[in-house]
């Protein structure tokens, strides 16, 4: 490019809305997004609504970030009372965004969930183009998976999609064309462990020559905690070598099923070699400590991080069959993919990987290369910022 087109591009203001301030999935994959984005091009704003460790790292990459307690799609409102409270809500912090919007003369809303309806508003009452970045796979209530449905078709410009499985769904309903969604799957930069190798086995008590299961995921009722404490009770039993690690949290309000896991645990024989542990940014060290990855998610997982995170840490990963998990591993090859909620195939397969460290270390191996040459954040931002292109 010629200095004189360079100089003459125009500098283009995104705006980005969110459903949390925390790190799981989505918002590390709005850190990498704002974090990537050619500067020179496009500008990123963050209005969250609420306060959390993802401010602070949007603040230390130089991005401006403020707080705007607009409400969030969640099942709190699916009640009269909680309808009308949304309605109210949505109105009011609706017409804020509007304000901001025109005064800073933003080009482009980028939504980054489905959880967020305020780019309904934003479409209707300002210039600014809607992209809906859509990391659900809603499969009830089935009439908020049509009201969605029926939103991203007539007020977004373009939706993105973070698997095919979750375009899949979307266009089912019969309301989305084909054409309004395009497939972008995330990309991720590798995260280097912070510690020193052996930090967390030696906090958890965990001999360096065990066999380490881990499993890193929101606590609620469908990412599968159940399911992977039941298939690695047995093999517990079998091989006291073997250690089992859960990391995440609930969402506030939700603490009840992190109880009903500690409790679940408490009843096992094998409880001493099961170690439940809170979220922590310091996830990359929990990965070093790991063999085996596990997400044995109960619904379908549109495209989760965790499971790029551990391809990048060479780990074999084992999950269920749907989602966009079986766009990410190629089963026999990079880990195992067993028939959903079919726990008994789940063990097996974890015996396995527990009984060769050959098999282990080959698939995760294989694992990593496919992650870097399939699922690169540069990839990934570059086909993010086509779709901004192609709109402004």
């Amino acid at each position: 490019m010629k200095m004189k087109d360079f100089l003459s591009m125009e500098k283009y203001k995104i705006l980005f809305l969110h459903a949390g301030a925390e790190l799981y999935g989505a918002d590390k994959i709005l850190l990498e997004i704002v974090e990537n984005i050619d500067r020179d091009r496009f500008c990123p704003l963050v209005i969250l609504p609420e306060n959390g460790p993802l401010v602070s790292k949007l603040q230390t990459a130089g991005v401006q970030v403020s707080i705007l307690p607009y409400p969030i799609l969640r099942r709190k409102f699916f009640n009269i009372k909680g309808i009308g409270n949304y309605i109210v809500s949505y109105i009011k912090f609706s017409q804020k965004l509007k304000r901001i919007v025109n005064k800073e003369n933003i080009k482009l809303v980028h939504v980054n969930t489905t959880a967020v309806l305020e780019g309904v508003w934003l479409k209707v009452f300002t210039k600014a183009k809607i992209v809906w970045h859509v990391h659900e796979i809603i499969i009830h209530p089935n009439f908020i998976y049509k009201v969605i449905c029926f939103l991203l078709q007539h007020f977004s410009d373009k939706s993105i999609a973070v698997s095919d499985a979750t375009k899949k769904r979307l266009i089912e309903s019969g309301m989305v064309d084909s054409e309004k969604v395009t497939t972008i799957h995330n990309g991720i930069q590798e995260d280097y462990p912070k510690n020193e190798p052996g930090f967390v086995r030696k906090r958890l008590g965990i001999p360096n020559d065990a066999i380490v299961i881990g499993m890193v995921g929101r606590v609620n009722a469908w990412k599968g905690q159940n399911d992977f404490l039941d298939a690695v009770n047995p093999i517990l039993k079998k091989s006291s070598s073997v250690h089992v690690v859960l990391v995440g949290s609930a969402y506030v309000g939700e603490e009840v099923y992190e109880q009903k896991l500690s409790n679940k645990v408490a009843s096992f024989s094998t409880k001493e070699r099961i170690h439940l542990r809170p979220f922590t940014e310091q996830i990359a060290d929990y990965y070093s400590a790991f063999d085996i990855f596990v997400l044995p998610s109960t619904q379908p997982d549109p495209f989760p991080t965790v499971v790029l995170e551990a391809m990048s840490n060479s780990l074999p990963v084992v999950a269920y069959d749907h989602g966009g998990v079986s766009e990410m591993i190629i089963d026999d090859e990079t880990g195992f993919l067993c028939p959903p909620l079919d726990t008994n195939a789940l063990s097996q397969k974890l015996s396995l990987l527990v009984a060769d460290r050959q098999l282990r270390m080959s698939m995760g191996q294989k694992a990593s290369i496919r992650q870097k040459s399939e699922f690169s954040l540069d990839q990934f931002i570059r086909k993010v910022e086509k779709v901004y292109t192609n709109l402004v």
